[in-house]
């Protein structure tokens, strides 16, 4: 079982459960082709949340109509005070692409805030559409248009992804 589909079996069991299984917080990727006649880029505020995410799991052909990157620090990882983002397996999150840089971005969560940082990367990373200067970090908040490399995602604490997965899922509103 995928991340994709563990954090769809996890929002079936309430949200207690997920809370306490899930990364504090994830990036979301809808995945191409996924949907008939939906070209939405997915980009925006808490109204677009909405409509990337849920509009998919409503209407998936199958499980794997989104994938899920937990944002959580792999054991013994190198620099512990953040999540590392890249195309190596040494990374915490890892984005098999070669518009990914092998060390391309990084995560960290200070109290309640979470900041965003391109590493320095060869094609530069985004949030809310504005590129990132390298090192320089900035905070992103849950339902932000992320852009590594040529990945488009968005990110969410993991309170707002169990709302969203749960109102999208099977038999919901959507």
């Amino acid at each position: 079982m995928d991340q994709s589909e563990r954090y769809l079996q996890l929002a079936l069991l309430g949200r207690s459960a997920f809370l306490a299984s899930a990364a504090p917080a994830a990036l979301v990727r809808r995945r191409a082709g996924d949907l008939d006649g939906d070209t939405d880029s997915g980009r925006g505020g808490d109204d677009e949340v909405e409509t990337m995410v849920a509009p998919v799991l409503g209407q998936r052909r199958g499980p794997r109509a989104i994938e899920v990157y937990p944002l959580i620090k792999k054991p013994g990882a190198s620099f512990a005070d953040m999540i590392t983002i890249g195309r190596t397996p040494n990374n915490d999150v890892v984005l098999r692409d070669v518009t990914v840089s092998r060390f391309h971005a990084y995560f960290r969560q200070r109290a309640d805030k979470w900041l965003m940082a391109d590493a320095g990367s060869r094609n530069g990373s985004a949030l809310e559409g504005a590129a990132l200067e390298p090192r320089r970090e900035r905070e992103v908040t849950t339902g932000a248009a992320v852009r590594i490399g040529d990945f488009e995602l968005t990110f969410f604490t993991a309170a707002q992804l169990f709302e969203v997965l749960r109102d999208g899922g099977p038999g919901s509103r959507s």
